[in-house]
């Protein structure tokens, strides 16, 4: 019974609406050791509770060995596996989290790094290691020199999973940096928040390995008694060791705002020993957190407020002019879900400045006949200088049939895409379709080769005829003597 009273409690927190978690009570997170921070700057802290102290990092080390994999492998190189996957400093058990490789497989560092982040695996951690560095050891340097580069200033790493060592140690500062570090490679967040991934069997290992995010905030577990996956989370790394107690670093993005969370040592004993609530607990609580801060701690605009520009136009290939409108096709970009979410100070940079907001147009489908109504088109980047304060979905306002000759009718190379008159009209078609100036401009130069060439023969033809008349002339000079 107190095992679902913990954890309806727990959930309780979670669904309260938004308007009023304004007194969000984080004494009632019994976490020994968390902070809360911007994931874009984590030197701006929503809340920290002994974010210095020395904890254990168990699993989550892996969120470092995966920034070190991918600055410094390749995710399609392809290689086999040895022993190093049944543990080189501590021979792994059927207890310890496992991908579930076998030596003499042959993989891809990708499939080993889904098998790290996914599952937690030991075994991928040490493949990874000894291909990327050649050894352990060399692997461990370069995570160190990586956490030394970030500012971890409280952190040193000794192996590449975050099996319980003495010397492996990190904060929950620390891991908050790490996390906001690893944000910025996009093929991280791939990764991490990709819910499943199998890896095909092998002439070594007959059944293929079917991978499950083990973060409950991406991926709910039906035999839990609450859901715990929040919607807007997007990348996070789970770690559990009985000296570690249970471990999460996390992520939410919510319309363009970024939170981090990083949690450790909850363990059974804060949670009357159920342990059911207790691995429950970081995903409900984080969930909570994230919701709180992000409608607590900034502001928001909806793109429908700062009066962006919704219609666009492009010329179609192979279009059936009737169907244009003017020759173009005309698009909108899907303006009403659209909301920027920021600091106060930059939510009213963005509200002063939505005069010069400009937009740039990324057509994802060629602009070519047939096109249906409602089709995507690309996406629509509403830009303040060279920076995107949001993105837009743009779709076809109506159908254009084919036409079996090429129509005149070709994509225009700008469309009207600025929320300001002054402003610059950018499009970024993926490709460009000759013009008729590009046609004229291609056929003069073969014109100008092919005269060229002309006078070329005809100035050797004549060389060769001058000098058949001198060599005619010299042989009947020649006879003219001889008879003489």
């Amino acid at each position: 019974m107190k095992r679902f009273l913990g954890v309806l409690l727990v959930l309780a927190i979670l669904l309260t609406p938004a308007a009023a978690l304004a007194d969000y009570d984080y004494d009632s997170i019994p976490t020994p050791n968390i902070i809360v921070v911007d994931g874009d700057d984590p030197s701006v802290v929503f809340f920290e509770r002994d974010a210095d102290q020395k904890v254990y990092p168990a699993s989550t080390t892996k969120i470092m060995t995966t920034i070190v994999a991918l600055e410094n492998g390749n995710l399609d190189d392809e290689f086999m596996v040895g022993e190093e996957v049944l543990g080189t400093t501590i021979k792994f058990t059927k207890y310890s989290s496992l991908m579930g490789i076998q030596p003499g497989e042959t993989l891809t560092l990708r499939d080993l790094v889904y098998g790290l982040m996914l599952v937690s695996g030991n075994d991928a951690g040490e493949a990874i290691a000894k291909h990327v560095a050649g050894s352990v050891d060399g692997f461990v340097t370069l995570m160190n020199q990586k956490a030394a580069e970030i500012g971890m200033t409280g952190t040193h790493f000794s192996n590449p999973h975050g099996v319980q060592n003495d010397n492996h140690y990190t904060t929950a500062r620390d891991m908050a940096k790490l996390m906001a570090y690893a944000l910025k490679n996009e093929a991280f967040v791939q990764i991490a928040e990709t819910k499943t991934y199998t890896v095909p069997a092998n002439s070594v290992r007959t059944t293929e390995l079917v991978l499950v995010n083990t973060d409950r905030l991406l991926n709910a577990v039906a035999t839990d008694p609450v859901n715990t996956v929040y919607p807007y989370a997007i990348a996070g790394k789970t770690g559990d060791t009985d000296t570690a107690g249970k471990c999460l670093v996390a992520a939410a993005e919510k319309d363009g705002a970024r939170v981090i969370i990083a949690m450790f040592g909850d363990k059974a004993d804060l949670y009357n020993g159920d342990t059911v609530t207790t691995n429950l607990a970081r995903f409900l609580n984080a969930a909570g957190i994230f919701e709180y801060v992000f409608a607590n701690e900034y502001q928001s605009v909806t793109a429908n407020e700062l009066g962006l520009q919704k219609s666009f136009s492009t010329g179609v290939v192979n279009a059936n002019a009737d169907d244009l409108v003017d020759g173009q096709l005309t698009m909108t970009a899907l303006l009403d879900d659209v909301s920027i979410r920021a600091f106060s100070d930059k939510i009213a940079n963005i509200k002063a400045n939505a005069g010069s907001i400009t937009a740039n147009v990324v057509l994802t489908t060629d602009a070519q006949a047939p096109i249906i109504a409602g089709q995507s088109m690309g996406t629509v980047e509403y830009r303040i200088g060279d920076e995107t304060v949001c993105t837009a979905p743009l779709v076809a306002d109506f159908a254009v049939e084919k036409v079996l000759e090429v129509s005149a009718v070709q994509p225009s190379e700008t469309a009207s895409v600025t929320s300001s008159p002054d402003s610059t009209p950018l499009i970024d078609k993926g490709r460009k379709d000759w013009s008729t100036a590009d046609t004229l401009t291609l056929t003069f130069i073969l014109l100008v080769v092919l005269l060229v060439a002309l006078v070329v023969v005809f100035i050797i033809s004549e060389r060769k005829r001058r000098y058949e008349r001198k060599r005619r002339a010299r042989a009947k000079k020649r006879r003219q003597q001889y008879y003489e």
